[in-house]
């Protein structure tokens, strides 16, 4: 079983979670977090199989980026 970084984001340009893995590769952009997961979960197996590779259960780590703004 192959396991596949995803780095997850709030992106404030785009008022969107942002979800991108660099090894399958894809960016995608969702309204919420939960959306944005599952959309990652049903593009995967897409992704890799239009690459040619096989794709049996892949795992999926999500890096959530938490982004603490100070007043200053």
């Amino acid at each position: 079983m192959e396991k596949y970084d995803v780095q997850v984001f709030w992106d404030d340009e785009a008022q969107a979670w942002v979800a991108v893995c660099n090894e399958i590769p894809f960016t995608l952009f969702a309204n919420t977090i939960e959306l944005l997961m599952k959309d990652v979960r049903e593009t995967t197996p897409e992704v890799l199989e239009l690459n040619g590779v096989p794709c049996v259960n892949p795992m999926l780590a999500f890096h959530i980026e938490e982004r603490l703004e100070q007043a200053i």
